[in-house]
């Protein structure tokens, strides 16, 4: 690939516009690469896989997301990353229990479109003035289980 233009929201880097496969006047000197914001992944706790309290892992260590600022938008993002559709409610005030240790992440300002809660605008790592107790949740399509009882 040559001459890559990405716009940003696109699922994989061959959905960007490039000259085509094949199509270049590069070496392997002008190779590229990227670096990752940390190690950071989602997880949905004290729920089902497509609802629950949110967690964020970074530098191996997971931990809790503040609800100062939490909307729908944010709760997307996090439905998208953990593998379900969309969000039904972004959920504030410890709705799935408090977790512990770390509170990562405040005032996150999702545009609703990133891939990741971590490109989101947020206030910085553990820069927060929250407790447990304002640990944010998300319920996603995806998230309710159907019984179905015999006749």
């Amino acid at each position: 690939m040559d001459q890559v233009a990405c716009n940003g929201s696109e699922m994989f880097l061959s959905a960007c516009s490039f000259s085509g496969w094949e199509v270049h006047d590069c070496t392997h000197a002008e190779d590229v690469g990227v670096t990752c914001d940390g190690d950071v992944d989602v997880r949905l706790v004290d729920g089902s896989k497509c609802s629950g309290r949110v967690e964020i892992v970074y530098n191996d260590i997971w931990g809790t997301v503040c609800d100062d600022d939490w909307d729908i938008k944010d709760a997307n993002v996090v439905c998208r990353q953990v593998g379900c559709p969309s969000a039904n409610a972004a959920l504030k005030g410890g709705s799935f229990g408090a977790g512990s240790g770390k509170i990562w992440m405040d005032q996150v300002a999702c545009k609703g479109s990133e891939m990741f809660l971590s490109a989101c605008s947020f206030s910085g790592w553990e820069d927060h003035d929250c407790t447990h107790a304002e640990d944010v949740g998300v319920t996603c399509d995806g998230g309710m289980e159907l019984i179905v009882m015999a006749p």
